[in-house]
C-alpha cells in the first residue's frame, strides 16, 4: 500500500473539466487535466496519492492503483465507471497490485498496446492544443474526419502523415470500420488472422519500388511508411475472411461456398498467399455446435468462445500476434516499438 498519502487532497473536482479524446492514455489525460487547470502535472498527482515524478506521455502509458483512480475521477468530475469507460488504462485488468508502494508508475514500456499521437485537429476539438496520446492494440490510426495517418513515430517534422492524395488508405479504413461494426469481437480475429496471413506469405511491400510511395519513402523513411504502403492489401485480405466468418459463425455456411472460398480468395492474392490462406481455411470450418451468443448482455466466457469459434474473447489492448489463430511469423528486422 502507498505510504504518505495526503488524505484531504483529491477530493474535491478540479474548477475546469476536460473533453475526453477517444482511445487516449492515461498518462495523457493526466497531464491534459493538469494542463486545462493550469497547474504542474506534478501537484495533480499529489493529489491522487504518492509515486514517482511524472513522465512525457508520449513514451510510455501510466498505470495507477484503485485508490488513485478514485481521485482521478474525483478530480475529473466523472464516476469511476464513466473513467473505465473512456479510458482503457483505468479499466481493473490494469490496476496496479493492492499491496504497491506508490500509486501509479510509469514503466519503461507500455504492459499492452502501442502510444501513437492522437490527430492534433481532433485534440484541438476537444480544447488542447499540445500533443495529445492514444493507447491502441496497432501502432497506427486512421482519422477519417481530417485524413490523417499517425503512429507510434515521435517525428516532430512529419507528426502524420497526410492522406488527402491517398484516397484508397481512406477507403481501406471505412471498410474495415463496417466489417467491425457487423461482426462485433469477431472483426478483431478476422484483422489479426489477415495480418497473420500477410506475414506468412512473405508479402513484403517496398515502398521505395514503387512511384506511388517512393516519394514517402524518401522522405520519412522506408520503414514507416511500409505499414501504410501495405494496409490496402491488408484489408482487402480481412474483407475477404470476414466474408467466410460472417456465414460460419451465423452457422450460414454451406460445404460448397466453403469449398468455393478458398479457390477464388488465392486466385484473388495471387501464388504466395495460398499456403497460409489453406491453413486458415482449414481451421475454419463450418460451425457444428451451437455458438455462443457473442452480443447478448451475458457475454460467454473466452473458453467457451474459444470451444465454438477457435478463438477468445480479445481484451481491447490485444496485439494481433496473441489473437489470430496462426503461429505468428516474425519479419526480418521487425521491432515491437519502432520509433521508440
Amino acid at each position: 500500500m502507498a505510504e504518505k498519502r495526503d488524505q484531504w487532497l483529491g477530493l474535491r473536482r478540479m474548477h475546469l473539466r476536460l473533453r475526453f479524446l477517444q482511445g487516449e492514455s492515461t498518462g495523457s489525460y493526466v497531464t491534459r487535466l493538469a494542463a486545462r487547470n493550469n497547474r504542474p502535472a506534478e501537484e495533480v498527482l499529489r493529489s491522487m496519492g504518492t509515486g514517482p515524478m511524472p513522465i512525457d506521455p508520449q513514451y510510455t502509458e501510466m498505470y495507477v492503483s484503485s485508490y488513485a483512480r478514485e481521485r482521478l475521477a474525483t478530480l475529473a468530475g466523472h464516476t469511476v465507471a464513466e473513467m473505465q469507460e473512456r479510458l482503457i488504462g483505468l479499466r481493473d485488468e490494469f490496476l496496479m497490485p493492492e499491496d504497491a508502494k506508490a500509486d501509479w508508475e510509469w514503466p519503461w514500456d507500455a504492459r499492452a498496446g502501442y502510444i501513437v499521437q492522437a490527430c492534433s485537429l481532433c485534440a484541438a476539438r476537444r480544447g488542447t492544443r499540445s500533443p495529445a496520446w492514444l493507447i491502441l492494440p496497432d501502432p497506427w490510426q486512421v482519422c477519417l474526419r481530417h485524413r490523417r495517418w499517425t503512429d507510434n513515430s515521435r517525428s516532430t517534422r512529419h507528426p502524420y502523415i497526410d492522406l488527402s492524395g491517398l484516397g484508397e488508405v481512406v477507403r481501406a479504413q471505412q471498410h474495415l470500420n463496417r466489417m467491425h461494426k457487423r461482426l462485433g469481437p469477431a472483426g478483431r480475429w478476422v484483422f489479426a488472422d489477415a495480418c497473420s496471413i500477410l506475414v506468412r506469405s512473405g508479402y513484403l511491400e517496398e515502398p521505395a519500388q514503387s512511384k506511388q510511395w517512393g516519394v514517402l519513402a524518401a522522405e520519412l523513411g522506408e520503414q514507416r511508411v511500409r505499414p501504410l504502403a501495405q494496409f490496402s492489401r491488408l484489408v482487402l485480405l480481412a474483407r475477404d475472411l470476414a466474408w467466410l466468418e460472417v456465414r460460419r459463425l451465423s452457422r450460414a455456411l454451406g460445404s460448397t461456398e466453403y469449398q468455393d472460398w478458398l479457390a477464388r480468395t488465392t486466385s484473388r492474392h495471387g501464388h504466395r498467399f495460398i499456403e497460409p490462406l489453406t491453413v486458415w481455411h482449414r481451421q475454419h470450418r463450418p460451425l457444428k455446435q451451437p455458438m455462443p451468443q457473442l452480443f447478448g448482455e451475458d457475454v460467454p466466457s473466452s473458453a467457451a468462445v474459444r470451444r465454438a469459434t477457435g478463438h477468445a474473447l480479445p481484451s481491447p489492448l490485444a496485439p494481433v500476434e496473441d489473437l489470430t489463430c496462426l503461429p505468428w511469423v516474425r519479419l526480418p528486422n521487425s521491432m515491437d516499438r519502432l520509433f521508440l
